[in-house]
């Protein structure tokens, strides 16, 4: 995330590979497994009893990260590393915000909880790394591709701090946003009833009483319309920060060169120059024939150009597929039906558990 120039030139070139569209519908098999494996939990769930559906979608993704990048659940470490990315993003978003007036290296308790969590992180991920250095992982998981992946412009591979620095990239980018835009997906069809019939419809006469296979995500049309149009009004990501590389005015607001500048996704995403009613949930705007005419920069979940997210077809992948077993066999009814708010630590999260009671079909 944080590497730029040449570095970032050369992690990009090698990880790059692992994650084209022709090459993500290898993970299929372990979301797969790991969606049954919730679905297993649900199952034994009685339909009156609430779950925290952000945890649930928390777990699940991180299941599958862990399997489809380095062959492990993490099931060890899977409350760990959810707190401790929480308390480095919460207090990052800090730094981001205070105007420079927070900086890393200060002695505060929240910076000192931060590196504590870093640690811990770091530490897991090491460990991870290692194995996969001493063989035990398999070779067709993300880690062991990337031990042994060459540059091939230069026939240099990573060192392992830079592998552990996109292991944990992965760990974050991999399980945090799609978890996130799976539970704001379930918070709004609690909303939209007529959506969430849709869905199910859709998924019933793609997939059948059968697993989902590879050839079935394309006819998912509709559920890939209800993921995007999810990622419109809740980005996972609401606002990226960047470095002004030289001075420059903009809207009457001097910017000078190394400041840093947010550019704010949450906003552009609900803006009425580029959205037609644009606070209400609809997500006929994803229709196959309508896409053409979003204004490219108007919608980035995965953010444009250079820098956009390399996982964006696993991201797809996963969620779509996610989507269409969970509703396929289980309806969602919230406990509570106030609106639940949001707090952005980074990603964009609910302000309170997401709590609801799942029931079988």
């Amino acid at each position: 995330f944080l590497s730029d120039g040449e570095l970032w030139t050369r992690q990009r070139r090698l990880l790059a590979p692992e994650f084209r569209q022709a090459e993500v519908n290898r993970f299929l098999p372990v979301i797969l497994d790991r969606v049954e494996r919730l679905l297993g939990e649900w199952a034994s769930t009685a339909p009156t009893t609430p779950r925290d559906i952000t945890d649930d979608m928390m777990r699940l993704t991180l299941w599958i990260v862990g399997g489809a990048m380095f062959k492990s659940d993490l099931d060890e470490e899977a409350e760990m590393i959810g707190h401790d990315l929480e308390v480095c993003l919460r207090q990052s978003t800090w730094h981001i915000f205070s105007g420079g007036l927070l900086q890393p290296w200060m002695p505060t308790p929240g910076n000192f909880e931060a590196r504590r969590a870093a640690a811990r992180l770091e530490r897991v991920v090491r460990g991870v790394v290692a194995r996969g250095r001493a063989g035990e992982l398999g070779g067709d998981d993300v880690l062991s591709r990337l031990l042994v992946a060459r540059d091939p412009e230069t026939g240099e591979g990573m060192a392992d701090q830079q592998i552990v620095d996109e292991v944990k990239s992965l760990i974050l980018a991999g399980h945090e946003t799609t978890s996130l835009t799976l539970s704001w997906i379930f918070y709004l069809l609690a909303r939209h009833p007529a959506v969430e019939q849709k869905l199910f419809e859709e998924s019933s006469r793609v997939l059948g009483d059968g697993p989902p296979r590879a050839e079935h995500v394309p006819a998912l049309a509709y559920t890939r319309m209800v993921f995007l149009e999810a990622m419109r009004l809740y980005p996972p990501v609401p606002g990226v920060p960047r470095r002004a590389l030289e001075d420059d005015r903009f809207h009457g607001v001097d910017v000078r060169a190394g400041d840093t500048v947010v550019a704010m996704i949450y906003a552009v995403h609900r803006h009425p120059d580029f959205w037609e009613r644009p606070d209400e949930f609809r997500p006929e705007r994803f229709a196959p024939e309508r896409v053409d005419a979003i204004e490219p920069y108007a919608y980035a979940p995965f953010l444009r150009g250079r820098r956009a997210c390399v996982g964006e077809h696993f991201a797809m992948l996963e969620g779509v597929t996610a989507l269409a077993m969970l509703t396929r066999r289980f309806h969602l009814e919230r406990v509570e039906h106030a609106p639940i708010g949001t707090r952005a630590i980074s990603t964009l999260r609910f302000a309170r558990p997401l709590r609801m009671r799942v029931r079988p079909r």
